[in-house]
C-alpha cells in the first residue's frame, strides 16, 4: 500500500499575529492530516511569536531577517520535509478539503504544481480573486476564467502564455521547485509566485491550477498597503513587473521595442491612478509624489537589475542538500483538533456557547440575506447562521445575487450565485415555478462544490421556494426543511387561484416527501402542514424548533416610562405591506384610535407589496397612496417609511410605545420577538402560530383576524392604560429571555442535524 502524500504548509508572515492565529485555528480543521506547518516569521514588530508559542512542539518556527517574501519563502521551502509544499497566506483560511483535494491532483505523477480558487471574502470587498488563471512572458494576467477554454488564445503584448496561481493558494512537488531554484529574491513583494511558475514551465514540468482547492482571503493591511485605502506601495508592482518583463520576455524571444513599451506601461498606469486618486481626495499631496517618485525609483531598479543582475535563486549546494532531506514531518493536528471550533476570519472571534462534540459544517439555504434586502425567512437563517456560528460550527449560506461571490458575515461564508434559466424550459409558462426551479438547481450545483471543498454535512431549506428540491431529490447530502408559511396559504389568502401556486405546492410536498426531517416553528405550522400535505408524509419525521433572535443588552431597552408619559405615543407596525400581513385592517382602525386617542404617530415600516399581491391590479394604486387618497384626514399622523436598514429598524423598535402587526396568517412572526426584545406589547392576531410567540393578556393582546374595530379597542387599551405597556413590556422582555434566544434556537437545531446524521450513517452503515 502506498504511503499517502505529505504537506509542509508554509506561511510567511509579519506584523499579522491575529490573522496568523485564525490561520492556524483553521488549519486544525483540515480533513487531510498528513501535513506539517512551517511558519517563517520576518522581521515582526507585534505579538506573532507569543501567538507561536501556543504551538509550541507543533508549528516550526523559522525566522527571515528581511522584509522579503521571496526568500521568506525559500528559508521555508529549504526546511520543509513534506513530499509537496503547500503555500497559504497568513491573511487567508482554507476550506476543510484544501489538502485533501491538493492530495489528489497530485496522485497524478504528471502535475507537478497546481492550486486553486481565492475568493475575497471581507464583506466590504467581495470578488473571485483568482481562478485558474493565465499570465504572459509580458507580466500580463488574466486572474479570473470560467475554464480552460476561456482566453484560450489571449490577446496583450506577451508571445509566450501559461497558467499561473495565487500565492496564497499555490502548491508544488518540492522536488521540481527546488531544481528551478526556488523563488528569484528579487521580489520584494509581488510577482514571485508568477515568475516561478513560468519558471518551472520552461524547465519542463506541469503547472495545472484548478477551478475547485478554495481558499478564503480576507486580506489585512501591511507593510506595503492599507486595505480599503487608495495609499500603498503600489510601485513595487512596477518594480516587479519591469523586472519579470525583462527576464522573462527577454528568455521568450520578445523584441526589445515591445519590453520598453509593456514596462513603460506599467508606469504609466500607476502614475495615472495615483493622479485620479488625489483628484478624489482618497490620497493627500504628499503621498502622491511619495508614489510617483516611487513610481520612477521602481522602474529604473527594475529595468537595471532585469538587463544586468543574475536572477537571485537558492544556490545549487544548498538545493542539492535540501533534496536529499528525508526526516520525517512534525505532524500538526493533534487530539484537541478535531474539537476546534469555527474560525472568524474576519474579526478573528472564538465560539463562546461551544459543545462538547466534534463541530458540525452546515449549509443554510436562503434566497435573501443581509444586509442586502432580505426577509423573514432571510433574518431567520441570519439569526440560525449567528447562533449555531456561536455554538462553534461552521456554516455556509446560499442565497441570491448578482455575481458569484462568497463574503464572510456574521459568523457564515455567504455564497451569492446569479439565477440561471437554462433549464427547466418546459415550465416557462409558469414564471413562479420556471424561476424557482431553476434557482433550486443552481443551488444544488453550489452544494455539490461545498461537499468537495468544504464537506459540508447536512443542508437546511426553508419550504418557501423550495429551494432545497434538486438537493434532495439528488440524494447527495442529507437535507432538512425548515417548514413555514406554505405557498398554498399564501395563495389561499390572496385568492390566487391560478395554476402557478397549485404547481408549487406540489413542488413542496415533493420537497418534504425528500427530505430527512422537517422542522416546523410552532405547533400551528405543523397542523398546518399536515392538513395540507397529509399526515403520513410528516409522522415520525417533524421536530418543532422555535425560532429565536439576539438579546439586545438590558441597558439598551427602552420600557415605557409610567412617571413620564410621552405628549404623543408612537404604534409601530413592521412588515411587507399586503394584504396577508393585514395592512387595510390597520388603514381601518387607524380612524377609529384616532377619534379617541388623538395624540398618536403610526408608522408604517416595510416595502410596498401592492403588485405582488393584486391590490395595485384592484385599485391602480399603491398601499401609501391608496392611504393618502382614502384617508387624507389622517396622513398627518401616519408615516410610511418604505424598507429600512437593519439600524433604523432597531432604533424604530426601541424608540416606540406599542408595536402591532395584524397579519392574517403567521407560521410564527420573528417581528413580535423582535418588538419584545425592547421590551414593547404586542397586538397581533389569533391566527398560525402567533399565540405560541404573543401569550394573549400578558405579553400583549390577540384579536380576531380581518377585524378593524376590535384590533383598535386592543390599541386603545394600552394607549388609555400607559401602565400596561410597561407591564405588557416587560414580560415580553422576560418570555424572550426565557424561550426565544438564538443561542436556545441554535442548540435545538443542532439536535436535530446530530440525529439525522447519525442516522443516515445508520443506514449507510
Amino acid at each position: 500500500m502506498n504511503e499517502p502524500l505529505t504537506f509542509s504548509v508554509i506561511v510567511n508572515t509579519t506584523d499579522r499575529a491575529g490573522p496568523l492565529r485564525t490561520l492556524l485555528r483553521a488549519l486544525e480543521q483540515q480533513s487531510y492530516p498528513h501535513f506539517e506547518v512551517v511558519v517563517v516569521v520576518g522581521p515582526t514588530r507585534d505579538n506573532t511569536l507569543e501567538v507561536l508559542d501556543e504551538y509550541a512542539g507543533r508549528v516550526r518556527v523559522l525566522r527571515c531577517a528581511h522584509a522579503n517574501l521571496s526568500e521568506s519563502r525559500n528559508i521555508g521551502l529549504l526546511a520543509a520535509r513534506g513530499d509537496l509544499v503547500a503555500y497559504i497566506d497568513d491573511d487567508a483560511v482554507p476550506c476543510y478539503h484544501w489538502l485533501a483535494h491538493l492530495a489528489r491532483l497530485f496522485a497524478d505523477p504528471h502535475i507537478d504544481a497546481t492550486g486553486g480558487v481565492v475568493y475575497m471574502i471581507h464583506p466590504q470587498e467581495t470578488a473571485i480573486q483568482h481562478r485558474i488563471g493565465l499570465m504572459s512572458s509580458m507580466f500580463e494576467h488574466y486572474d479570473v476564467r470560467a475554464s480552460w477554454l476561456e482566453h484560450l488564445t489571449p490577446t496583450g503584448f506577451g508571445s509566450q502564455w501559461a497558467a499561473r496561481m495565487m500565492g496564497t493558494n499555490m502548491a508544488f512537488r518540492r522536488r521540481p521547485l527546488l531544481d528551478v531554484g526556488g523563488f528569484d529574491e528579487f521580489y520584494v513583494y509581488i510577482g514571485e509566485e508568477t515568475d516561478v511558475m513560468l519558471r518551472m514551465l520552461n524547465a519542463g514540468y506541469t503547472v495545472h491550477p484548478v477551478k475547485e482547492s478554495a481558499v478564503y482571503h480576507a486580506p489585512a493591511s501591511s507593510r506595503n498597503r492599507t486595505m480599503f485605502s487608495a495609499y500603498g506601495r503600489w510601485w513595487m508592482q512596477t518594480r516587479s513587473g519591469t523586472y519579470f518583463t525583462i527576464k522573462n520576455g527577454r528568455h521568450a524571444g520578445e523584441p526589445a521595442g515591445r519590453i520598453l513599451v509593456r514596462c513603460l506601461q506599467l508606469a504609466h498606469g500607476h502614475w495615472m491612478a495615483y493622479g485620479q486618486s488625489r483628484r478624489e481626495r482618497k490620497i493627500t499631496f504628499a503621498q502622491l509624489w511619495r508614489m510617483r517618485f516611487g513610481e520612477l525609483y521602481a522602474i529604473i531598479v527594475g529595468a537595471l537589475h532585469g538587463l544586468y543582475a543574475p536572477r537571485r535563486l537558492i544556490d545549487e549546494k544548498t538545493r542539492a542538500s535540501a533534496m536529499q532531506v528525508s526526516e520525517p514531518i512534525l505532524p500538526f493536528q493533534n487530539a484537541a483538533s478535531a474539537f476546534q471550533g469555527a474560525v472568524d476570519p474576519i474579526g478573528g472571534r472564538q465560539p463562546v456557547h461551544a459543545l462538547p462534540d466534534p463541530p458540525l459544517r452546515l449549509c443554510l439555504l436562503s434566497g435573501s440575506y443581509p444586509p442586502e434586502q432580505y426577509d423573514g425567512v432571510g433574518r431567520l437563517t441570519h439569526l440560525m447562521a449567528q447562533g449555531l456560528h456561536e455554538c462553534g460550527h461552521t456554516v455556509h449560506v446560499i442565497a441570491r445575487g448578482d455575481r458569484e461571490t462568497v463574503a464572510f458575515y456574521d459568523g457564515a461564508y455567504v455564497h451569492r450565485i446569479p439565477y440561471q434559466t437554462e433549464r427547466y424550459s418546459l415550465y416557462r409558462g409558469f414564471p413562479n415555478l420556471f424561476h424557482t426551479l431553476n434557482y433550486s438547481h443552481a443551488v444544488y450545483d453550489k452544494v455539490r462544490r461545498l461537499l468537495l471543498n468544504d464537506g459540508i454535512q447536512i443542508v437546511d431549506s426553508p419550504i418557501w421556494q423550495f429551494e432545497g428540491l434538486v438537493t434532495a431529490v439528488s440524494g447527495s447530502v442529507p437535507t432538512v426543511v425548515r417548514l413555514v408559511t406554505a405557498a398554498p396559504q399564501v395563495a389561499r389568502i390572496h385568492a390566487d387561484d391560478s395554476e402557478d401556486p397549485h404547481l408549487m405546492a406540489e413542488m413542496e410536498r415533493a420537497l418534504i416527501a425528500r427530505a430527512h426531517h422537517v422542522l416546523p416553528n410552532t405547533a400551528a405550522t405543523l397542523a398546518a402542514a399536515r392538513d395540507l400535505y397529509g399526515a403520513d408524509l410528516l409522522d415520525g419525521r417533524a421536530t418543532i424548533v422555535p425560532y429565536g433572535i439576539v438579546p439586545v443588552p438590558d441597558e439598551n431597552i427602552c420600557p415605557f416610562d409610567v412617571q413620564r408619559p410621552p405628549e404623543h405615543f408612537t404604534v409601530l407596525f413592521v412588515g411587507r405591506l399586503e394584504k396577508r400581513k393585514g395592512i387595510m385592517d390597520l388603514f381601518e382602525a387607524i380612524p377609529l384610535v384616532l377619534k379617541k386617542q388623538p395624540n398618536v404617530k403610526f408608522i408604517i415600516a416595510g416595502q410596498d407589496n401592492s403588485h405582488s399581491d393584486g391590490f395595485q391590479r384592484r385599485t391602480g394604486q399603491s398601499y401609501p397612496a391608496y392611504f393618502a387618497e382614502h384617508f387624507r384626514r389622517y396622513t398627518d399622523h401616519v408615516e410610511f417609511t418604505g424598507m429600512v436598514s437593519d439600524a433604523v429598524l432597531q432604533s424604530l423598535y426601541r424608540t416606540c410605545d406599542v408595536f402591532v402587526a395584524p397579519s392574517l396568517y403567521e407560521s410564527f412572526g420573528l417581528i413580535y420577538l423582535e418588538a419584545m426584545n425592547y421590551a414593547k406589547p404586542v397586538v397581533a392576531c389569533h391566527v398560525g402560530g402567533v399565540p405560541e410567540v404573543v401569550e394573549h393578556g400578558v405579553t400583549g393582546l390577540l384579536t380576531d383576524p380581518a377585524a378593524p374595530a376590535a384590533l383598535a379597542e386592543a390599541l386603545l387599551m394600552f394607549l388609555q392604560t400607559p401602565a400596561r405597556l410597561y407591564e405588557f413590556g416587560m414580560a415580553g422582555r422576560q418570555r424572550l429571555l426565557k424561550q426565544f434566544t438564538y443561542i436556545q434556537m441554535a442548540r435545538n437545531f443542532e439536535k436535530v442535524y446530530r440525529a439525522v446524521l447519525a442516522r443516515s450513517a445508520d443506514v449507510c452503515s
